[in-house]
């Protein structure tokens, strides 16, 4: 009943918002419900002292409720609204659960079996104590290019925790310091997934947007580091278990201490591996197969007259929603259309003109193919989630929707290069789930031979990491159920809205795109689909226009927008919270506020280099 009365007063209340035009006559109602959402998680988790995991899902549930459908607020709707919550909870938790699960178990056998302390005692032998936080910052920087930066986290936690039972100080700095590395290059510099589509969106080349990253995120590093040393000093913390029955192993004897490639192994296996997939991947998705070239257009004239016919038509059809797409202009949709013979040139042109309407998100629509019998690989493009679809996977989902409609027109595209034959031979491999198992494998055969071990106590060793593993799969999936139900609140589309008719072609854009990537942030957790969509929008944007920089620099502000506001929808700000062992609140202390001032610094050096470098033309 409480429920009931006070969806009813909410629906009251903000009716004005749902009216309410923005810039672009956006509705703010979305914009209330993120604030009302991030109010209640705060509230219930520092407020009220309640556990992250039942904070995180009942302000889920309570977003859910206040998404408005076609017709409103609908009460009788609630379950399926629950059932939604489930569902992201569910994809959350298969995105993340194996590899948690394994980076839990690898840490704690890196440290039971002496592997950490081995690799902690011979950096701390090459730089020294004082300055072993940069060998853990450069680290992160190097890993988090190939790999997601959870992942280079869980791999180099345990060797902080190793670091700071050594030392017995500067826990807090070793943490940021990984970070620090971490942080900045998944965000920056491809062929990590977020950067590596911004440049694609953008069209941006991939070599262009690596050293540019890199040119930015080596000064913001170096920053992240002094604020790492500022706060540790600030505010010191212990090294907590993290478990209840979290406990360490008596420490070794030098002599008994693994081998230094064996305790990297753990590390070593998991980096190579998704390094070579993301090689591989990298290099065909660089063929960009789907693209088409003058051969592959059979008879231009007959291709034309087909989508004269079908815009003729009343009736819905893939010609028609071709032609009609948004990315197309006036010009465009005329070349397409007109009757005649087409020159040379102008073939050229109708495939550029193609090539261009590849890269649409709004070229299926079930009406107008309800006709067209699906590929194979349409099939499988459709079913992939589309705002994680890779430019080069969606020109391909396009590619092969195009033959299936006009398929006397368009020869079959050659995807299966040996370089994709390469990529797929390595997908199994390369895929984090796989090469983290393989991980602890190794990992758990190193303690077992350093420790003699029997299989009981080896067995409940695993089991007490998985235990404090279960928790952050529960906190992190929680938080992905939330982020997801205020992605089904239309945040994004009232952001986009918001700033649709910015047309400034000056160092205003880089702030518009560092902004509107921020509030993407804050509102559903993920930095890689905050990049993804920002990065849509603002190509839309300067769509036409003329900059005064190379267009790399609304890349880089995209990606440093990013990083700002990781706050309790954002996954690695679980991940560092519950690998390293603090609570919420000094999460936030540390974490949030470092990656606001990485952001900052970053958004920074894009604006200095902008104007001392623009590349512009």
């Amino acid at each position: 009943m409480q429920t009931w009365l006070a969806i009813q007063l909410v629906s009251t209340f903000s009716s004005p918002l749902l009216a309410t035009g923005g810039p672009a006559g956006a509705s703010y109602y979305p914009i209330f419900v993120l604030g009302l959402g991030i109010t209640a998680v705060l509230g219930l988790i520092i407020g009220m002292r309640m556990n992250a995991f039942l904070a995180l899902t009942l302000s889920a549930v309570l977003v859910s409720l206040l998404v408005v459908g076609p017709d409103g607020f609908q009460m009788s709707q609630a379950g399926a609204r629950m059932q939604a919550v489930v569902s992201a909870f569910g994809d959350a938790a298969g995105r993340i659960g194996i590899v948690i699960a394994m980076a839990a178990i690898i840490g704690k056998c890196m440290l039971d079996s002496g592997a950490a302390d081995r690799v902690v005692r011979t950096a701390v032998a090459i730089t020294g104590i004082p300055k072993a936080s940069i060998g853990l910052m450069g680290s992160g920087f190097v890993l988090a290019v190939p790999v997601f930066f959870d992942t280079v986290f869980y791999l180099l936690v345990p060797l902080a925790r190793s670091l700071h039972q050594r030392t017995g100080q500067n826990y807090l700095r070793y943490l940021l310091a990984i970070a620090t590395g971490g942080v900045v290059t998944h965000t920056l510099v491809p062929p990590t997934p977020g950067p590596l589509l911004v440049g694609e969106n953008l069209g941006v080349d991939i070599g262009t947007m690596m050293w540019t990253g890199i040119l930015i995120a080596i000064p913001s590093a170096i920053i992240g580091l002094v604020v790492a040393v500022f706060m540790d000093r600030w505010m010191p913390l212990p090294m907590r278990p993290l478990g209840p029955d979290d406990t360490q192993s008596t420490p070794l004897d030098e002599n008994q201490l693994p081998p230094l490639w064996l305790a990297l192994l753990p590390i070593v296996v998991p980096v190579v591996l998704i390094g070579a997939g993301t090689l591989t991947t990298t290099l065909a998705d660089n063929e960009d197969k789907a693209l088409l070239t003058t051969a592959d257009l059979v008879d231009p004239e007959a291709f034309r007259s087909q989508l004269r016919q079908a815009v003729a038509s009343e009736q819905p059809s893939a010609g028609k929603q071709w032609v009609n797409l948004d990315v197309f202009q006036a010009e465009d949709r005329q070349l397409m259309t007109d009757q005649g013979t087409l020159s040379e040139p102008q073939v050229q042109q109708l495939i550029e003109t193609i090539n261009r309407g590849l890269n649409s998100r709004q070229f299926y629509d079930q009406t107008a193919f309800s006709a067209v019998p699906l590929s194979a690989a349409a099939r499988s493009g459709l079913e992939a989630d589309p705002e994680r679809l890779k430019p080069v996977l969606r020109r391909r989902l396009n590619r092969a929707l195009l033959e299936d409609a006009f398929p006397q027109q368009i020869q079959p595209h050659q995807w299966d290069t040996p370089r994709r034959q390469w990529a797929e031979r390595l997908g199994l491999w390369s895929d984090p789930n796989f090469a983290l198992l393989l991980a602890g494998l190794v990992a758990i055969a190193t303690l077992k031979h350093v420790r003699g071990y029997s299989l009981n106590e080896l067995s409940g060793q695993i089991e007490t990491a998985l235990m404090s593993g279960g928790m952050i799969i529960l906190i992190t999936s929680a938080g992905g159920a939330f982020g997801a139900m205020l992605k089904a609140a239309d945040v994004g589309d009232t952001v986009e809205q918001m700033f649709a008719d910015s047309r400034s072609g000056g160092v205003g854009l880089i702030f518009l795109a560092f902004t509107v990537s921020a509030i993407l942030k804050v509102a559903q957790g993920s930095s890689t689909v905050a990049m993804i969509v920002a990065s849509g929008m603002i190509a839309g944007i300067i769509s036409g226009q003329t900059l005064a920089f190379h267009p790399v620099y609304l890349g880089t502000a995209i990606g440093s927008g990013s990083l700002l506001g990781s706050w309790m929808n954002d996954s690695g700000f679980w991940v560092f919270a519950k690998m390293g062992g603090l609570t919420e609140g000094e999460a936030l202390r540390s974490w949030t506020v470092l990656l606001s001032v990485l952001a900052i610094s970053g958004l920074l050096f894009t604006l200095l280099l902008s104007q001392l470098l623009p590349m512009a033309g």
